[in-house]
C-alpha cells in the first residue's frame, strides 16, 4: 500500500465581503465543521468484515496537489478523465492567495470551489489550478451561481464532446452559527468548449432538482460496465447516464442512495420541472418516469446502496467484472467500500477500506479535533489490480488547519483492488 500527501474538508458560510481575511477564514472553518457534521451524518456502524485497511502512518512517495499558483488547499477532489492523459479535478472550499504563497498564513480568502487539470505520465502528474479572479484582489469560485448562493461539486463525465458536471447549490439561511445553510437543489453544468482554457469556458446550467429530498449526481455513471453498458440486462442501457441520488432524511443514519437515469440524448434538455425524461429505479428493478413536478422520488424507489453519502464514487472494473462504491460513513475513522456485480442491485455490505491514520493518536497530524471524509476513487490513475482513491481531513479547531499544511489537502492512497 502507498499513501500520498494528507488533507482536510471545509464547507463555508457566505461571509460579509467587507470582513477581514482572517475573520472570513475563521467563519469558514467554524462552519466547515458544522457542515461536515450535518452533511455526513452521525457516525454509523456498518458492520461487515474489516476489508483491506491500514493503521500505519502515511508514506509519501509522489507529490500530488502541490501548493502552487496561490492554491493553498481544498477538499472534495472528484476527478473526471478528459482524455490525452488529462483529468479535471473538482474541489470544494479552497484557500487561495497570491501566486507565490505557500502557507495558509498568506491566504487572502476562501472560494467555494476551484479546479485543477492534471497531465499525467503513469502516476506522475503536473498540475494547473484555476478559479475566477485567480491571483487578483477579487478571487471567486470557478463555478458561480451569480447570486449569494454557491456551488459545491458533485460528479461529472464527458459525452459526445461535452463535459457535464453536477453541483449542489447551497444558500445561507437566517440561522446563525455553524448550521446557517440549506440546500437549494442540484444543477448540472454543460461545457462544450472544455478543451479550451478554463477561463474561457462557456457554461450552461440546468436545474436537476430543488430542495433536499433527492440529491442527484453524487456519483454519475456513463459508458461503463460490460461492453460500456452500465445495465446490461437492458440492451438499451448503454444509452443512459445513471445518477446515484442521496435520499435525505431527518435521521442521517437512515439516508441511502437511489438511482435515476436519463437518456444521453436528453442531456441538454434535462432541466426540471420541464423535463419528464428522468426515470427512477423501482424496488422491483423496473424503471418508471419521475414526474418533472416532483422533488421527492416516489415511495416505491429502490434502496440501491446504504448508507448514503453526499460524496462518493461508483466505478466499474472490467478486470474483476465488478462495481465498487467508495465512500465515507458519517465521521467514522475509516473509508468504506461496497461491491456488486450489477450497478442496479445486490450491493454488498459496507466494508472497511482504509483506516485514516490522521485520526489515530500515534500519527503526527493527530489531534482530538481532526476528522476525515470525502473518500473517492480515481480509476484513470490506477494500475492493474490497484485501487487509487483520495480522502480529506479537517479539524474542529481552526488553528489545526491554518497551521498544519498536511491537513485540508487531498490524501492519495493506493492499495490492492478489493474483490468479492
Amino acid at each position: 500500500m502507498t499513501v500520498l500527501p494528507p488533507a482536510r474538508r471545509s464547507r463555508e458560510i457566505k461571509t460579509n465581503p467587507g470582513a477581514s481575511a482572517a475573520g472570513r477564514r475563521h467563519q469558514c472553518l467554524r462552519w466547515a465543521a458544522g457542515l461536515a457534521l450535518l452533511l455526513s451524518g452521525a457516525v454509523v456502524c456498518c458492520g461487515g468484515g474489516s476489508g483491506p485497511s491500514t493503521s500505519t502512518p502515511p508514506v509519501t512517495t509522489v507529490e500530488y496537489f502541490p501548493y502552487q499558483q496561490g492554491w493553498l488547499g481544498a477538499d472534495g477532489a472528484y476527478s473526471v478523465p478528459l482524455g490525452r492523459s488529462q483529468s479535471l479535478w473538482l474541489f470544494g472550499d479552497t484557500f487561495v492567495g497570491p501566486a507565490n504563497a505557500t502557507s495558509r498564513a498568506q491566504a487572502t480568502t476562501m472560494v467555494h470551489n476551484s479546479i485543477a487539470i492534471s497531465t499525467c505520465t503513469g502516476q506522475t502528474c503536473a498540475w494547473q489550478y484555476y478559479w475566477s479572479g485567480m491571483n487578483t484582489s477579487s478571487p471567486g469560485p470557478q463555478f458561480s451561481t451569480g447570486t449569494t448562493d454557491w456551488f459545491w461539486p458533485e460528479d461529472g463525465f464527458v459525452y459526445d464532446g461535452t463535459l457535464y458536471l453536477a453541483f449542489m447549490q447551497m444558500h445561507a439561511t437566517g440561522t446563525s452559527g455553524a448550521f446557517g445553510f440549506a440546500y437549494c437543489g442540484v444543477k448540472m453544468a454543460s461545457i462544450s468548449n472544455y478543451t479550451a482554457a478554463p477561463n474561457t469556458w462557456s457554461v450552461i446550467y440546468q436545474t436537476l432538482n430543488t430542495g433536499a429530498a433527492a440529491v442527484p449526481g453524487v456519483s454519475i455513471v456513463a459508458a461503463q460496465g460490460p461492453n460500456g453498458n452500465p445495465d446490461p440486462s437492458n440492451p438499451q442501457g448503454v444509452n443512459y447516464a445513471y445518477f446515484f441520488t442521496l435520499i435525505g432524511s431527518s435521521n442521517p443514519a437512515t439516508e441511502y442512495m437511489a438511482l435515476l437515469r436519463l437518456s444521453l440524448s436528453e442531456l441538454n434538455a434535462a432541466a426540471r420541472p420541464a423535463s419528464n425524461s428522468w426515470e427512477y429505479l423501482r424496488g422491483g428493478l423496473s424503471w418508471e418516469t419521475w414526474p418533472g413536478t416532483q422533488t421527492a422520488l416516489p415511495g416505491d424507489q429502490a434502496m440501491v446502496i446504504a448508507p448514503g453519502a453526499t460524496e462518493m464514487t461508483v466505478r466499474y472494473h472490467s478486470s474483476t467484472n465488478q462495481w465498487i462504491a467508495v465512500y465515507p460513513v458519517g465521521l467514522n475513522n475509516s473509508a468504506y467500500y461496497s461491491l456488486s456485480s450489477f450497478l442496479t442491485q445486490s450491493w454488498g455490505q459496507s466494508q472497511v477500506l482504509y483506516s485514516y491514520p490522521e485520526m489515530q493518536s500515534s500519527n503526527s497530524n493527530y489531534t482530538p479535533n481532526v476528522f476525515c471524509y470525502a473518500a473517492k476513487e480515481h480509476t484513470e490513475l490506477e494500475t492493474a489490480g490497484q485501487l487509487f482513491f483520495t480522502y480529506a481531513c479537517n479539524s474542529l479547531q481552526e488553528s489545526d488547519v491554518t497551521s498544519n499544511m498536511n491537513l485540508y489537502h487531498p490524501v492519495v492512497v493506493t492499495q490492492a483492488l478489493p474483490q468479492q
